[in-house]
């Protein structure tokens, strides 16, 4: 049998499974394959007419050419796997890699180029560049990530270290607390070491223990917010109060994953809380002392002033007899606001007798003699309803003139002061409105505390800040409340109400 020919030398090259090129070392194309025509688009004769191999390169190509595979052809005679990018017919572009040598014959020299496709590489080697660039970045972003958290590590020790806190937080796995160095501080250590479990919870005053823990289990339990006051006995021989608060994080199986806690040293705040209060304590009690001592020897002059007045005077004594005795009254008054705020600050408030009224005549009574000491102004009644009305009359005097006062003091002169009582089914009112200058919102607030005055003090007001206060404090006693109204054009409305008769 007669061997089988090999395919002959021109198909060979014609179907050989790389791109063949022959071209002039002018760049004219003098020959190629088809299987390079096939890969760029064009027919043989379009190659082969006048194109130059620079015509088949991108821009980029074209330079990259005569930069580098010029230069080494001239002195080395060839390259070997150089990637360049072809244009297809079509404009689009076909990466590959090329082999080139110069070959010389016929007094010419020639240059011989082998071109392979290599799309999936391309791709690969695009795919890992843009992977090396989001590694890149990543890196960059990691570092950032650990710079910013070596920087809020720092913040965080110095905020800790500047407001006394301690850290600590629960390990899941071992079931128990850990602490930081820093907490040896809070057991009496002179500097920070080790703190295990055991040792912090026997520093714990025993009575403080239990309830402690079933703080921390209620909130490992249901995810609530852990705080917790007690004591630790340290080992110097100090009794430290502490608050430990903290919270948990929880998976999506409502199984605790993290507990983060922080302690805080709070003995230092708690003492100087309890001196001022034992202070301010002091200073009421004196208050109260020095006000009831005081009631003696200021009957003592009104009654030598009344007796002075029965006598034959001068008009110049009378006027100085009259002038004692209304300073004396006036003492009186700020004794018994003074009485008054020592009993609702020490005790457990104004005292009251209840007691059936007519709600409109005791106001009547009060306005008629309001009305002489009102500084000129005119004391307006106004009725409204009817009915069974349970109050402490002698009290409910007291906040009239209280209110009817601060009227006159702050209101504008010569304008009516308007006094309103309401009795009703749901509750009963009293009410005060004068006109003049607002009260300003930011006061509104605190009018009713203790020692707090208007702000328009040049009208002669002159009383130690206790009146508003003690309206409420009778107003509380009647179980009601007191209300407030200011505005420019409406003027100023001090409104109290409180439960009818029978109601509980």
């Amino acid at each position: 049998m007669e061997a089988s020919r090999p395919p002959a030398p021109e198909v060979l090259y014609d179907t050989s499974p790389c791109g063949l090129l022959l071209a002039a070392q002018s760049g004219r194309i003098a020959r190629a394959n088809a299987t390079l025509c096939r890969w760029l688009g064009y027919e043989k004769h379009e190659l082969m007419e006048g194109r130059q191999l620079h015509d088949l390169l991108t821009i980029g190509g074209r330079i990259f050419y005569q930069t580098h595979i010029a230069p080494l052809l001239r002195m080395q005679g060839s390259v070997a796997e150089v990637k360049l990018e072809l244009r297809h017919k079509d404009g689009s572009t076909l990466p590959m890699i090329v082999n080139m040598a110069e070959r010389r014959g016929d007094g010419e020299t020639w240059l011989d180029a082998a071109f392979f496709v290599v799309q999936d590489r391309h791709r690969y080697e695009h795919e890992l560049l843009l992977e090396r660039k989001r590694a890149q970045q990543l890196a960059e972003q990691h570092a950032q990530g650990q710079h910013e958290l070596v920087l809020a590590r720092t913040r965080l020790g110095l905020a800790l270290e500047s407001a006394d806190l301690f850290i600590w937080d629960y390990d899941v796995h071992a079931g128990e607390r850990r602490y930081d160095e820093g907490v040896a501080r809070l057991l009496g250590l002179p500097g920070p070491a080790p703190v295990g479990a055991a040792d912090y919870v026997e520093a714990i005053a025993p009575d403080d223990r239990e309830r402690e823990a079933h703080a921390f289990a209620k909130a490992l339990g249901d995810g609530s917010f852990y705080r917790c006051n007690y004591r630790l006995h340290g080992r110097d021989g100090d009794l430290r109060d502490v608050v430990s608060s903290g919270m948990g994080f929880f998976d999506e199986n409502g199984a605790v994953s993290q507990f983060v806690g922080i302690l805080q040293d709070v003995t230092a705040a708690n003492r100087q809380r309890t001196d001022a209060e034992d202070r301010a304590l002091f200073a009421e009690q004196m208050v109260g002392i020095v006000s009831h001592d005081l009631r003696n020897p200021l009957s003592a002059i009104q009654m030598g002033a009344y007796l002075l007045g029965r006598g034959t005077l001068t008009d110049q004594q009378r006027t100085v007899v009259g002038r004692i005795d209304n300073s004396a009254k006036r003492a009186q008054r700020l004794i018994g606001d003074l009485l008054d705020f020592t009993q609702a600050r020490l005790g457990s408030g104004l005292s009251v007798r209840r007691m059936p009224i007519d709600l409109h005549a005791v106001v009547a009574d009060a306005v008629a003699e309001l009305a002489l000491t009102a500084k000129g102004r005119p004391v307006e009644h106004v009725r409204i309803g009817s009915g069974p009305c349970e109050a402490d009359p002698d009290r409910l005097v007291q906040l009239l003139g209280n209110l009817v006062g601060n009227a006159c003091t702050y209101g504008a002169p010569g304008r009516t002061i308007t006094v309103t009582s309401t009795v009703g089914p749901e509750y009963c009112a009293l009410a005060v409105h004068n006109h003049g200058t607002p009260i300003p919102p930011a006061l509104q607030s605190t009018l009713f505390e203790p020692m707090v005055r208007g702000n328009n003090m040049s009208q002669g007001g002159r009383g130690v800040g206790l009146g508003l206060y003690i309206v409420r404090e009778i107003a509380r006693a009647h179980r009601g409340r007191v209300e407030l109204a200011s505005a420019a054009e409406e003027g100023t409305t001090f409104s109290v109400f409180f439960p009818p008769a029978g109601a509980r």
